[in-house]
């Protein structure tokens, strides 16, 4: 990924919660944001665009925020790994 594409996935990532209420039951729609705005995108590729800006001038405050910005995104690429793998288990389960 480069600079551009990660700078393009962070600046939607921030603009996206304006547009939604909570941060787990909702991560599906700020994925779909993001997307709206940069195409196509995975959660892993938001968490790694987020986790690549500086934040050593931010006051400990925002910093911690922002740490739970990614721990929640990364959580998400759990849970939708986890969705994929059930989902996958399910389809051979069926045949």
């Amino acid at each position: 990924m480069d600079d551009s594409r990660r700078r393009e996935l962070v600046d939607a990532t921030l603009d996206a919660p304006r547009s939604v209420v909570g941060r787990d039951e909702h991560m599906s729609h700020l994925q779909a944001i993001v997307a709206g705005r940069v195409g196509p995108v995975t959660f892993a590729e938001i968490a790694e665009a987020l986790a690549s800006v500086d934040m050593s001038g931010r006051d400990p405050e925002w910093r911690a925020e922002w740490a739970e910005l990614i721990e929640t995104i990364s959580g998400a690429v759990k849970k939708s790994s986890a969705r994929s793998v059930k989902s996958s288990r399910v389809g051979r389960a069926r045949r």
